[in-house]
């Protein structure tokens, strides 16, 4: 009798001991409304895979430092590259948008966080694909809405969702609050110094003389939110570029300044543009007013990006006109 009391308290204390740790396993995550509904993530997430260079750049703004990243070495903004550090690199053969799931799985993640795609596409997000393999790999997965080429409220929205899955909330915060504070500031100067109603166009260079003016993309963010006027036609970020060559320089015309990058490898094709015959012809040329800026920087859309294209118009733009 003796024997079956203490296997019936052991019995019970297991049952116990079991309900106990499947609690506290419950306490450890939390569900969360993702891109596509709910989702259950770790409350406390620490081996967080990025897996496209979007996530990349915005966990490391947030000061977030994934375990592994999909990304294209050659294509990384400078300030994402410094700090890339240790991160592994678990692109496919797609490159950054087309991770490696059995990579993934190597770094024995607990959360993977991926763009979905842009506000309102649903069903047809334009990520739906590498989404569902990814949530397919069993790694809790959260998706969500990034629309980099549009506004800074939808920056600051893309941000919040970023910031509130990995527990950085107030980071998330200070970090849109002071990028915020500093457009409005230096919107208030572009007025004052009278440049609100210059056009302005962005255009990369990339190799084989593919030219195209930025329309829908980090640049263009900048450009509204510092109220300064876009050139006709230029104007819907759903566009996302517009496509140039030699023969159609012209459609910069209406542009009063120009900033002018080009890719990595493609430096030959500035030599290229500025002997093109239309080059000579636009205004923003011969008033001397086209600003050649770096790569590393124009292309991006995270908020220290943002930030440090903001630098340039600041200095190349705005300072300038203060001082004439």
């Amino acid at each position: 009798m003796g024997v079956a009391l203490s296997l019936l308290f052991l019995a019970g204390c297991s049952s116990a001991s079991s309900e106990q740790a499947e609690s506290e396993r419950a306490s450890d995550t939390r569900t969360v409304q993702d891109y596509f509904g709910t989702v259950e993530v770790p409350a406390e997430p620490a081996r967080v895979v990025a897996a496209d260079p979007i996530s990349l750049a915005l966990m490391l703004s947030l000061e977030s430092k994934p375990v592994a990243a999909s990304f294209n070495p050659l294509a990384l903004p400078a300030h994402v590259d410094e700090r890339i550090g240790d991160i592994e690199n678990i692109a496919g053969e797609g490159g950054g948008f087309d991770p490696n799931v059995e990579a993934i799985l190597a770094q024995d993640p607990d959360l993977i966080v991926v763009v979905a795609g842009y506000d309102g596409e649903g069903e047809k997000a334009w990520n739906k694909e590498i989404y569902d393999k990814l949530a397919a790999s069993g790694v809790p997965t959260y998706g969500f809405a990034y629309n980099d080429g549009v506004s800074l409220e939808d920056v600051s929205h893309g941000v919040a969702s970023l910031g509130d899955v990995l527990g950085k909330q107030d980071v998330a915060t200070d970090l849109m609050q002071g990028l915020t504070d500093r457009m409005a500031a230096l919107k208030q100067r572009v007025a004052d110094a009278g440049l609100a109603d210059k056009p302005v166009s962005a255009v990369r260079l990339s190799e084989r003389g593919e030219y195209s003016i930025r329309v829908g993309t980090g640049e263009s963010i900048a450009f509204r939110g510092l109220g300064m006027a876009q050139s006709e036609g230029q104007q819907d970020p759903s566009l996302f570029r517009i496509d140039i060559t030699d023969e159609t320089l012209n459609m910069l015309a209406s542009a009063d300044t120009l900033f002018v990058y080009t890719d990595e490898g493609a430096g030959a094709e500035r030599d290229a543009i500025s002997t093109a015959p239309l080059w000579a012809t636009l205004p923003a040329v011969q008033q001397n007013r086209v600003h050649w800026v770096s790569a590393s920087v124009w292309n991006s859309s995270d908020p220290i990006g943002l930030g440090k294209i903001v630098d340039d118009i600041e200095t190349m733009f705005v300072e300038p006109a203060e001082q004439s």
